[in-house]
């Protein structure tokens, strides 16, 4: 009989797809959940729910009993300016040093921590990021989560616990919802602004990829190691809207913004997010304005992509799905929940 597994942070977005792959294969999974968390996407997962804050070491004795696997999701998993750092070290760095003490008392074999790369930050010449790559987190998700990727590296081999470390990109999918309202539904209304020439490279990596990848490395990857996990390659910040907009059957204006001027609406917006703090002025998934500096920066430069080299190497992981494939994927799902119309026909790329 296979041991249970246990995945932290199983309701939310990654959180869930992985229980739902786990769940397939016939794998007994135990979901820690943040008590009053959505179980809407767990409800037919079949997984065994267990509440629990990975912020109370007392809860998680019995979440870890009988389990051989660790994957640790739980996180505040964006920037969110709501959100004051304390709250961000008491989750992000605190709360994996719980999980890592608990799994070790408990005799759990191995802890994949599913990790950032913003635990990185920008490419400094232009190069994919590797795993060897300076690491210069941009903001306090960043730091906190590099802070606790450096626990759990440290903490590979002590009582018997083997430690593996994941980094994903932006990651889009079914049961994602920040891009949904940034770049899908834009899209869908046939209006999407380019910064400077839209070929700056990005990573846009659909979610069964992902999950794909840090399966791979709960079964292969090396003790102690870390690896980027993505699609294929990276893409062009244009491709990605035009293969959206043509899963859509939209044919979307996209007027190419000069990055001085640009560099300055983000400049104007982040003044008036300062003295108009709600919507449009600041979006509430993030509370941070819907346009920024640092935006232009993503959207104008190649300096957020990575090399999966590492993870085909050692990990034998090679993405499943291709761009189109996943976009039409989520398209599908967003359609079905009703959050987006149904497209008036499909527009080839």
């Amino acid at each position: 009989m296979n041991a249970t597994i246990l995945v932290t942070g199983a309701a939310g977005f990654i959180g869930s797809q992985l229980v739902a792959s786990l769940s397939a294969d016939g794998l007994p999974v135990r979901a820690l959940v943040l008590p009053g968390s959505n179980l809407s996407n767990l409800k037919e997962s079949g997984a065994e729910i267990v509440p629990g804050d990975i912020r109370d070491p007392a809860c998680l004795g019995a979440a870890m009993r009988n389990i051989a696997t660790v994957y640790h999701l739980a996180a505040i998993s964006r920037h969110d300016a709501k959100i004051c750092e304390a709250e961000y070290h008491a989750v992000n760095v605190e709360g994996t040093k719980n999980i890592l003490e608990s799994a070790a008392a408990a005799g759990v074999r191995r802890v994949v921590f599913t990790g950032t790369i913003e635990a990185v930050g920008l490419s400094r010449d232009g190069s994919p990021l590797t795993e060897d790559s300076p690491q210069n987190p941009r903001n306090i998700y960043g730091r906190t989560k590099l802070e606790a990727e450096n626990l759990v590296r440290a903490f590979n081999s002590q009582q018997g616990v083997e430690t593996v470390v994941v980094r994903p990109p932006m990651t889009y999918g079914p049961r994602e919802m920040l891009l949904l309202t940034r770049m899908f539904k834009l899209i869908a209304k046939g209006f999407y602004p380019l910064i400077g020439s839209g070929k700056a490279l990005t990573e846009f990596c659909y979610v069964k990829n992902q999950v794909h990848g840090i399966r791979l490395a709960a079964d292969r990857g090396r003790p102690g190691e870390v690896y980027f996990i993505s699609d294929e390659r990276p893409y062009a910040i244009e491709e990605i809207i035009d293969a959206i907009a043509a899963e859509l059957g939209v044919r979307p204006w996209k007027p190419h913004i000069p990055v001085p001027l640009a560099r300055s609406m983000g400049l104007t917006l982040e003044l008036l997010a300062k003295v108009l703090p709600f919507y449009p002025f600041i979006i509430p998934q993030t509370g941070r304005p819907p346009f920024s500096r640092k935006s232009v920066a993503w959207l104008s430069e190649s300096r957020l992509f990575v090399d999966i080299s590492k993870a085909r190497r050692e990990l034998g992981y090679l993405p499943v799905y291709d761009l189109a494939q996943g976009i039409r994927e989520t398209v599908q799902w967003y359609i079905h929940m009703g959050l987006l119309r149904p497209p008036l026909r499909r527009q080839q790329v």
